[in-house]
């Protein structure tokens, strides 16, 4: 039998919901649904406007926003990654949004062209016009074969 005034309890003193559900044998979503429901409270973490977490709220930092689609698409994923270590169950849309935001994350990182040269230069492609994209893909291909010219030779 689940004693929850004892979960309620070692939970209001600050016990984890990971630890709570290992040590009396319950699901930890059980054990939120249960805190939800009858609105258990921490002493230093008032639910007054709010509803109840584990996590301390972390402070916004406003860094420069890069303007490129793949350090934007790495810092979102790592915004993602702090979000899901929370003890929270997401409601149903923001289940949806979080997935939907991964998916394009995802999506950035594996279609995104890789321009690194070993000498840290990085082109732009997306800002030259064809021409010149063409104009560096023959060169590319000209040094190539100079390099294998030089191998063989």
């Amino acid at each position: 039998m689940i004693e929850w005034s004892v979960i309620r309890a070692e939970y209001e003193q600050g016990t984890s919901l990971r630890s709570l559900a290992a040590k009396h044998d319950v699901s930890k979503t059980y054990i939120i649904e249960k805190r939800n429901k009858e609105n258990w409270n921490r002493p230093d973490r008032p639910t007054a406007n709010r509803p109840p977490t584990d996590r301390p709220r972390t402070p916004i930092q406003h860094l420069p926003i890069p303007d490129d689609a793949v350090s934007i698409a790495r810092i979102g994923l790592h915004q993602l990654a702090q979000h899901l270590q929370a003890d929270d169950i997401l409601p149903i849309s923001s289940h949806k949004s979080l997935s939907d935001a991964l998916a394009q994350y995802v999506k950035v990182l594996v279609i995104a062209p890789r321009e690194d040269a070993q000498d840290g230069l990085l082109l732009p492609l997306e800002k030259l016009l064809p021409s010149t994209r063409a104009e560096i893909r023959r060169l590319l291909a000209e040094d190539e074969q100079k390099q294998q010219e030089e191998r063989a030779g």
